[in-house]
């Protein structure tokens, strides 16, 4: 037996050690992620001028965010340990508030555009006020309400767990 299979054949023992229940944990951090996943597409549904079906722009397609907001999970010796977001890239844009003419320098947002002639800006969606652009923070307002949700859920299905770990020491 190799030195990386010993390493494994460890974790998976620590995976079934009493009180530790990783069906339970895989189960409530899905359901948790799934959640999630809605959350976040109710928060960007109110986006209502935004990207309407694909675009194909050159190297890669666009689609509208709400649409693109999909979660995923890694699982590590049988126990999910990662929680993906993956959504297109306007959705961080978005999120700041920057965009055309305008990005992020010292956390605030700041106008960079070449030229305040309205004959040479370029038309947008508002006509010609010139608005500046503000952050719409959709994703992480959703996480920081719902983490310590699935903290507690967690601690509660891992607590005999956690018992017996502190009652492992060398007498």
């Amino acid at each position: 037996m190799g030195i990386a299979q010993r390493g494994m054949s460890t974790m998976t023992g620590l995976t079934e050690s009493p009180g530790f229940d990783p069906k339970g944990q895989n189960e409530a951090v899905s359901k948790w992620a799934s959640m999630v996943q809605r959350r976040l597409r109710d928060r960007t549904s109110v986006f209502l001028h935004g990207k309407e079906g694909t675009i194909n722009r050159p190297g890669r397609i666009e689609r509208n965010l709400n649409d693109s907001i999909k979660s995923l999970t890694k699982k590590s010796y049988g126990v999910i340990d990662r929680v993906t977001y993956t959504f297109e890239r306007h959705g961080v844009f978005v999120h700041k508030g920057v965009g055309r003419g305008y990005k992020m320098q010292g956390g605030m947002v700041i106008r960079t555009a070449k030229s305040e002639d309205p004959a040479i800006r370029q038309p947008t969606w508002w006509g010609d006020d010139p608005r500046p652009r503000l952050p719409n923070q959709w994703f992480n307002p959703v996480l920081d309400q719902t983490l310590p949700e699935l903290a507690d859920k967690l601690a509660e299905i891992n607590a005999d767990a956690v018992l017996n770990a502190t009652r492992m020491m060398i007498r």
